[in-house]
């Protein structure tokens, strides 16, 4: 029945009359709807039903819309986490290891240098039912040649999936990488550690809070040079670089954490910095003292 009556004459009506009091008012707007070309009656059925149709169609449009963008993912463009650990059975990396250590109840410091070598052992399955693999370090005198002389010295379990490389040493469990492999991203990868995880070893508070540690990926696809030669595509991933009262100043208390973790892709772990150590200063019944430890690694050859 309104088929003289077109989109734009039908929308300017309807804003008309739901922008007054109401359809059925008096004066000007009855007048106004006696001016329609059809009887009242039908006019605001017809008004009715179109403006249903036209609410209808709005509302399908706007929910297509919401849902499309709902179910719009991210598209993260990262490397996979496995390609930074070259997890092959046979595989391995020569590292030069410098241990440190605080002696003479923390009067002296002590640097012990050798060769280490973390060999790919086996594949394994782990107690939660999940692949990995077995590896095992071999130490040796920074000066040895000889193949023979390598001795085992610590086995760790390192456990590959697409979202993250979890390793398992000394009974604590470390995520190292995870995706998106991305500048700046961080995550909590000490999270299933225990509260404070070396008491049992050494007298500092260096590890109170390293359950909130942020892994956060830097410097992702730069190039790195380490004892003369070059790794392409590396990643850096800083867990802590803190520092208090650095240089030490005799008399005041000062302590320093810092674990720096590179690695390049194809190769694995290139490069590791470990320092945590706490200085005390003297009291009426004690000498001052330093406890803690460091540990770095850089890489000098694979296979």
């Amino acid at each position: 029945m309104l088929t003289n009556v077109t989109n734009r004459e039908f929308t300017a009506r309807f804003f008309y009359f739901v922008s007054v009091k109401g359809i059925r008012g008096k004066g000007k707007q009855q007048k106004h709807i006696h001016s329609c070309p059809v009887k009242k009656r039908c006019f605001t059925n017809c008004c009715m039903k179109k403006c249903i149709t036209y609410v209808t169609i709005s509302g399908l449009l706007f929910y297509s819309i919401l849902l499309a963008a709902c179910n719009k993912k991210e598209d993260f463009k990262s490397d996979a986490v496995a390609d930074y650990m070259n997890l092959q059975v046979g595989k391995y990396v020569i590292y030069r290891l410098d241990s440190t250590n605080y002696v003479h109840f923390g009067q002296a410091v002590s640097v012990i240098s050798y060769q280490a070598k973390d060999v790919v052992e086996a594949t394994i399955t782990d107690n939660l039912g999940r692949n990995g693999f077995r590896v095992v370090r071999y130490l040796r005198d920074t000066a040895s040649t000889n193949d023979a002389d390598w001795t085992a010295s610590l086995t760790y379990q390192v456990i590959p999936s697409r979202e993250n490389i979890e390793m398992l040493e000394w009974g604590f469990r470390y995520i190292k990488l995870v995706i998106p492999i991305t500048e700046g991203y961080t995550w909590k990868g000490n999270g299933y550690l225990p509260e404070s995880p070396y008491q049992d070893l050494y007298e500092f508070s260096n590890d109170q809070d390293i359950q909130t540690w942020d892994y956060t990926y830097s410097n992702v696809g730069a190039s790195q040079t380490i004892n003369g030669k070059t790794y392409d595509s590396t990643l850096t991933v800083t867990q802590i670089d803190d520092s208090t009262n650095v240089p030490i100043i005799a008399g005041v208390p000062a302590s320093q954490t810092r674990w720096i973790e590179k690695y390049a892709k194809n190769v694995g772990l290139i490069y590791k910095e470990v320092v945590m150590w706490e200085y005390q200063p003297p009291t009426t019944t004690n000498s001052e003292y330093v406890h803690g430890f460091g540990i770095k690694l850089t890489i000098l050859d694979h296979n």
